[in-house]
């Protein structure tokens, strides 16, 4: 399997992101290396809410999972 690289950098870490550009009041989805920040592409703007979602479950499950390591340790 293909590793993707970033062609600034050559990271192989990449993130999704929310911008707003300028002079506009919407906010837009965009795909950047986490290394250095490079653009990499964009997503359909209905994605972003989404994705944010999604980042909000998985720091839950992450703090209950925490919560029971814990419990465990006790």
């Amino acid at each position: 399997m293909a590793v993707s690289t970033c062609v600034n950098c050559n990271g192989h870490s990449f993130e999704v992101v929310l911008f707003t550009p300028i002079g506009d009041s919407r906010k837009l989805s965009m795909v950047q290396c986490s290394n250095c920040g490079t653009p990499i592409g964009m997503m359909d703007p209905a994605t972003g809410p989404q994705i944010e979602a999604l980042k909000a479950q998985v720091a839950a499950i992450d703090e209950r999972l925490s919560r029971i390591a814990r419990a465990l340790q006790d």
